[in-house]
């Protein structure tokens, strides 16, 4: 009883702390998770600035125009990719310091992930219709000005324009000023594909990164399971092992007995012989 009374405070004092920290891993994962949801918002209001700047610049017709309107949506641009990157660079965190053992927590994690490949699909989904629209306005000024060009030769021609491989064209006709203005247009539309194009990459290596957090968690709980059921598996084994060798001992005292009761008979025998 002396052991048991012994053993008792040390056992509450464990649980308790086990509790205790469970709770606080509770309380900086929800933390985390409405920082990280922050960020995302800013995110939502930044879009929502952005389609109006990727539309007037879609819109413009002067030199100056394309020029504010241009610079003005890579700035908003750059500026969501940061909060994305910070919002993968703290689940980063998060997943690194988390209790893997804690459901609640790995929950609240998953339900974070989703939600930043989620926005990050959203924006890749506006930027990917921006970038086809701009396209689709160099490609128009490219097929004025080669009006016997191929759709082949016209789609080499967009790629190398849009990338300084090939001079910007001008149109046949027109006036200095205006092919001076017509050239400038393609270079401000040009920039802008290169920016969002680059950012999309991103974009796509951001969500893989998230999405491997996800997944070493996965292998994580299947490794743990592998190695539960491997227990499983050499307990049994055990088991079974044990019940060979308790039945093995059994037997053997068994045919002991039968041994010795048969020696004891043959004996009681032999005697009997010799004395009649």
């Amino acid at each position: 009883m002396s052991f048991h009374r012994q053993q008792t405070p040390d056992f509450e004092s464990n649980q308790g702390q086990y509790e205790l920290q469970t709770r606080s891993g509770m309380a900086i994962t929800l933390a985390k998770r409405r920082e990280i949801e922050n960020q995302l918002s800013d995110v939502t209001t930044k879009q929502a600035e952005l389609r109006p700047a990727q539309q007037a610049l879609l819109n413009s017709t002067t030199l100056t125009e394309d020029y504010q309107h241009r610079l003005k949506m890579e700035s908003i641009g750059s500026e969501i990719m940061d909060d994305f990157s910070r919002a993968c660079n703290m689940l980063a965190e998060l997943k690194r310091k988390a209790n893997p053992d804690d459901q609640r927590v790995q929950t609240q994690i998953q339900y974070i992930s989703d939600k930043i490949r989620q926005d990050i699909e959203g924006y890749r989904i506006l930027q990917s219709d921006f970038d086809r629209q701009m396209r689709s306005q160099v490609r128009r000024r490219y097929e004025i000005a080669h009006e016997d060009a191929t759709s082949q030769e016209v789609d080499q021609g967009v790629e190398n324009v849009i990338f300084g491989q090939e001079e910007v064209f001008s149109v046949q006709g027109m006036r200095s000023e205006q092919a001076s203005d017509a050239r400038a247009a393609v270079m401000q539309r040009s920039a802008a594909i290169r920016k969002v194009e680059q950012d999309l990459i991103t974009l796509a290596e951001l969500s893989q990164e998230v999405a491997a957090l996800v997944q070493q968690q996965e292998y994580a709980v299947v490794d743990i399971e592998r190695g539960a059921d491997e227990t499983h598996k050499n307990f049994q084994q055990a088991n079974d092992h044990l019940d060979k060798g308790i039945k093995s001992v059994r037997n053997a005292r068994k045919w002991k007995w039968w041994a010795l009761f048969i020696c004891r008979e043959y004996t009681s025998r032999r005697f009997e012989s010799f004395t009649n």
